[in-house]
């Protein structure tokens, strides 16, 4: 990090910064460079809305080919006159698996490959018409898109140790690039003659008759153009929205396939062989800008939680270089993290290395570090080993445990903040177990089975009720001295109601599907000690080896580091544009920040409020570098709270919309596996859930680490 540094750009210069263009560039330049840059922006965003769509029209002409093939396929069959005329078997059966791998996308070019060559089709005659054909060749050369079998496994597949199968991986790559280059350009002179045939072009002889018919002379023009590649986009929207009123050739029975064909023109364009690839190639090469003198400006982004992951996602198209740094190599779903505690995942179904997760942003770069301070006079953020400047800097440190100023408590009770707490957790509660059937002492094996879990909040709540599902099925039959549903499981609250944060109503029924599994629920009850061989209650001893915490929770010294005032939880105070007050260019997001974004009050650590404020820091940033006024005061938009207790039992509260039971359970899964970072986790997470759910077991009761540690 030597050399020449990056100029700062705190958010307070911004309107300096754009009042006059840099040095060395002219007036005209610069409005030049603005106009190009919008130009940019419109076509990077405009490509992102083509892709998209291409990718549905894809999957939507893959299914429309499988149902088309599989109707044939049936037409045959009826068609058959006893088993001497019955369709050849290999026909049979290739029409009988090809729409199955079309709409699941799977081996998608091999089987259109064979569709083009006629294997499988009717001996008396090709059932595939002429777009039903152009289709065919679009997955045959281009592939199945990105809503695909075949797209999801691609990249593992580059990477297979077989020569035949990383042959086929470039082949395909090859054929993508081939697929850029002569799909657009076949698909638009085949439009172009089919539609002039079907309206009969005065100047056009329609195709197999030779005839000349009059037409509109607006529908010539859009032929010419799509023909030419000249506005193909918005004249392949215009013949689309009047495709049905088109009279097609009689080779072409269907509107749909010509439909589906020109909105794949009007998402993918024209290509290269066009006169739009001409002109878009000559302007690329004649509003090249100059680049600017200084460098781009360096972010530092602490924290690879869902803040800092926000932040970095936020700025993927900024011209900036961005260094996320976290002590973790992984991205971690917290709100998962108590199933790793009791045993229904694992770790890896739960968090994603931060490479993997930014692998494709090519402007940042990850570094496992930890913070022991920030000099914001010098901007540099400090490392055990070295210093890091930064032009901006986010810190989205999260929290950590808070144990109201009984830190001793936390030996004997631990947190749930990470993934080592979670494994540690499970040990703990696992080992229990293990000790009870070992413990011949009625009262030593009483304590051993008891768990007090102290915080009514949605982790405890979920931990509470989790446990005790593990305790009462999940390990049925598997000890022999000691029953495991007769173990203990207590809630402590130290308020009226445990989930304070949802409806009364809701936080009752939590209540009862807590007591209906077993847990013993004390609110307006207050711990007052603890110790390795049980907690106090209001002044009540129980006996208990095992105890969790899930009381509490304070932020990281990020406000020490800054030598700033921090609220009562150590939050670092923010505006309303979530920047550190005497700190130009430092933000603070998430946990680590005190924000009153909600309406005026106060933001709640959730991870949906984490990723709001790091796209919204990313937003401020951005307007920072490129000059432009600041978005206005941050605004937290909360969209529910959701928490689950048991099988078949959870509350979710949406605005106006509250479930409980098993509406709200099923709701809470299908919200946390679309959360989740990574096909992959997603998957099996689904899996681990399916079979939890058929058998009533957990696959991940491992205890780990140094058992006389646990």
């Amino acid at each position: 990090m030597s050399g020449d540094q990056p100029k700062p750009y705190p958010p307070e210069a911004a309107g300096a910064a754009s009042a006059a263009a840099p040095a060395g560039r002219p007036p005209g330049v610069e409005h030049a460079s603005a106009l190009v840059e919008a130009w940019t922006a419109v076509g990077r965003w405009a490509a992102v809305a083509g892709g998209v769509a291409e990718a549905a029209l894809l999957l939507a002409a893959r299914i429309w080919l499988s149902q088309t093939i599989f109707v044939h396929q049936i037409m045959m069959m009826m068609r058959a006159e006893g088993f001497s005329a019955a369709p050849p078997v290999g026909a049979t059966l290739i029409q009988s698996i090809a729409p199955l791998l079309l709409a699941a996308g799977l081996v998608t070019r091999p089987v259109g490959l064979l569709l083009l060559l006629g294997l499988g089709q009717d001996p008396v005659g090709a059932h595939l018409t002429g777009p039903q054909a152009i289709l065919v060749i679009w997955l045959t050369i281009g592939g199945a898109g990105p809503l695909s079998l075949d797209h999801l496994f691609r990249g593992g597949l580059s990477r297979v140790p077989v020569r035949a199968v990383r042959w086929a991986s470039r082949l395909y790559a090859g054929s993508d690039a081939l697929g850029g280059l002569v799909l657009p350009f076949g698909t638009r002179i085949y439009l172009a003659i089919v539609i002039a045939g079907g309206v009969g072009l005065a100047t056009w002889p329609v195709p197999f008759t030779g005839e000349f018919v009059t037409a509109p002379l607006w529908t010539l023009l859009l032929c010419w153009a799509l023909f030419l590649g000249l506005g193909t986009r918005p004249a392949a929207l215009i013949l689309c929205v009047v495709a049905p009123s088109i009279v097609l050739p009689s080779g072409v029975p269907d509107q749909f396939e010509v439909a589906l064909l020109l909105l794949l023109l009007a998402t993918k364009g024209a290509g290269r062989l066009s006169l739009d690839g001409a002109v878009t190639c000559l302007a690329g090469g004649h509003l090249r800008i100059p680049s600017r003198d200084e460098p781009v400006p360096h972010i530092v982004v602490v924290g690879g939680g869902f803040g800092g992951i926000a932040a970095v996602r936020g700025l993927r198209w900024t011209a900036c270089q961005i260094t996320l740094i976290d002590r973790r190599n992984h991205h971690l779903f917290q709100p998962l993290l108590y199933q790793v505690a009791t045993a229904a995942l694992s770790p890896a179904d739960i968090a994603l290395p931060i490479r993997s997760v930014l692998r494709d942003q090519r402007n940042v770069s990850v570094r496992l570090g930890e913070i022991v301070g920030v000099d914001h006079a010098a901007r540099e953020v400090l490392l055990a080993t070295e210093r890091i400047p930064f032009d901006f800097l986010i810190l989205a440190t999260g929290a950590q445990h808070s144990y109201f100023g009984r830190d001793e408590w936390a030996e004997y009770a631990p947190g749930l903040k990470s993934i080592e707490d979670a494994t540690a957790m499970r040990s703990r509660m696992l080992l229990a177990f293990e000790q009870a059937e070992s413990e011949i002492d009625e009262a030593k094996r009483e304590a051993w089975l008891t768990f007090v879990v102290v915080g009514g909040g949605p982790t405890g709540v979920e931990l509470a009720g989790a446990l005790a599902e593990l305790a009462r099925t999940g390990l049925e039959k598997e000890y022999r001295a000691i029953d495991p549903a007769a173990a203990r499981v207590i809630l402590v609250q130290s308020g009226p109601r445990v989930l304070p944060a949802f409806s009364s109503a809701l936080s009752t029924h939590a209540e009862r599907s807590l007591r209906d599994l077993g847990v013993e629920v004390r609110t307006d009850a207050k711990v007052s000690h603890i110790d390795r061989d049980g907690v106090e209650i209001d002044g009540l001893r129980i006996a208990a080896r095992t105890t969790f915490w899930a009381a509490g929770v304070s932020a990281s010294p990020a406000a020490k580091w800054l030598g700033q005032p921090g609220d009562k939880s150590g939050r670092v105070l923010v505006d309303g544009n979530l920047a550190v007050q005497g700190c130009p260019g430092v933000l603070a997001i998430g946990d680590t920040a005190a924000s009153n974004g909600w309406a005026g009050a106060g933001v709640p650590g959730l991870a949906p409020a984490a990723k709001q404020q790091g796209r919204y820091a990313a937003s401020v940033i951005r307007a920072a570098i490129k000059g432009h006024p600041g978005p206005g005061a941050f605004r937290y938009r909360h969209y529910g709270n959701l928490a689950t207790i048991g099988r078949l039992a959870a509350v979710v509260e949406i605005r106006w919309l509250q479930l409980w039971g098993a509406p709200a359970w099923w709701l809470w899964g299908l919200a946390h596996v679309l959360l989740l970072a990574g096909g992959r986790n997603r998957a099996t997470v689904v899996l681990n859930w399916l079979w939890a759910y058929l058998t009533y077991r957990r696959g991940t009761r491992l205890i780990t680490g140094n058992t006389l540690d646990a």
